[in-house]
C-alpha cells in the first residue's frame, strides 16, 4: 500500500482502531503502527521477575526439574535475557511485587512453571502492553504492571485485562510436562537444522539446549547428545551414540558409543569411552 493511501486512512485526531478485531489487529498496517521498532526499551525499562512456583501434581522441586538441559526456572529466566531479573518465592506474590524497590518503569512477572515462554513471546507481551499505554496487564500466569501505578496501591486481583498465549501454558501435570519436553526439543532441533546440521529422523534424536553443533554435521537416528558437548565440522554420528560433556572432533565418525567427559577423533564403533578427561 502506498504512503498516500495510508494517509487517507490515518487522519490527524481521527484514528481509531478496535484492537479486539482479530483480523484488523493482525494486519501489517496495524502491526507497524502499534509495535515499537526498537526493543531496547524492554531491557532498559523492565524488571523481569520469576516466581518459583511449587506444584504438588508433578514434584515439590518442579522449578528445578530438568527439561532438555535446563531447569524450568532457567528456561523462563532465559526469555528475559538482557533485562534486570529477580527470583522470588511463591506466596503473596502481588504484595511482594508492591514492596520491590526498583528504578525500572515496568515490572513483568512470570512463573517458573511456564517453561515454554520464549524471547519472542515476551517481546510480544511487552509490545502489547506498551503500545496500548496500559498500567496493568494480567497474563494467564503472571502479569505486567507499571511501577508508578503500584504506588497508588491498586487491588491487582480486580484487574480484568488479559493476554493469552499458548507459550504461557502452565506445566502442572505429567502430560503437560511431556508436551513441554517435545516442544522444547522441536525448538532445539529446528535451531540446529536452520544452522546447517543434517538430522536424519530427527524425532529420534535428543539434543540438550547447550550442545554446540557445527554446520554440516550429520546425525542419524537414536543419538542422545547432552550437557556441554561440542560436535565439530565434518563429524558423522551414526546410530546408537550417547555423548555427554564431550568434544567430538572434526571428521570423527561414531557408532554405538557411550562417551562422557572425553575428546574423541577418528572412527569409533562399538566402543565405550567413559570419564576420559578433555
Amino acid at each position: 500500500m502506498e504512503l498516500e493511501e495510508l494517509n487517507l486512512l490515518v487522519k490527524e485526531d481521527k484514528f481509531e482502531i478496535d484492537v479486539e478485531d482479530e483480523e484488523l489487529e493482525n494486519s501489517p498496517i496495524v502491526s507497524a503502527l502499534l509495535k515499537p521498532i526498537n526493543h531496547d526499551y524492554i531491557a532498559n525499562d523492565t524488571l523481569f521477575v520469576v516466581v518459583k512456583a511449587l506444584n504438588d501434581q508433578v514434584a515439590q522441586n518442579l522449578p528445578y526439574l530438568n527439561l532438555c538441559g535446563k531447569s524450568m526456572l532457567d528456561w523462563v529466566l532465559l526469555a528475559g535475557n538482557g533485562c534486570e531479573s529477580k527470583v522470588i518465592e511463591d506466596g503473596q506474590v502481588e504484595e511482594k511485587i508492591k514492596n520491590i524497590q526498583t528504578d525500572k518503569k515496568i515490572i513483568a512477572v512470570f512463573y517458573s512453571d511456564t517453561p515454554l515462554l520464549d524471547r519472542n513471546t515476551f517481546i510480544k507481551i511487552m509490545d502489547y502492553f506498551s503500545s496500548r499505554n496500559m498500567n496493568f496487564l494480567r497474563l494467564e500466569r503472571g502479569f505486567v504492571v507499571k511501577t508508578e501505578y503500584l504506588k497508588s496501591d491498586p487491588d491487582l486481583h480486580r484487574m480484568t485485562s488479559e493476554f493469552d498465549d499458548k507459550n504461557l501454558m502452565i506445566i502442572d501435570s505429567a502430560k503437560k510436562l511431556n508436551l513441554a519436553h517435545k516442544v522444547l526439543q522441536d525448538r532445539i532441533r529446528n535451531f540446529h537444522i536452520n544452522n546447517g546440521v543434517v538430522l536424519l529422523g530427527d524425532q529420534n534424536i535428543f539434543i540438550d539446549c547447550d550442545v554446540e553443533i557445527d554446520k554440516g554435521v550429520i546425525i542419524y537416528p537414536n543419538n542422545i547428545i547432552k550437557g556441554n558437548t561440542i560436535i565439530q565440522s565434518g563429524a558423522i554420528l551414526f546410530e546408537g551414540n550417547i555423548i555427554e560433556d564431550s568434544i567430538v572432533s572434526n571428521n570423527t565418525h561414531l557408532k554405538c558409543s557411550y562417551i562422557e567427559k572425553s575428546k574423541v577423533c577418528g572412527e569409533i564403533k562399538n566402543e565405550n569411552i567413559i570419564n576420559r578427561e578433555v
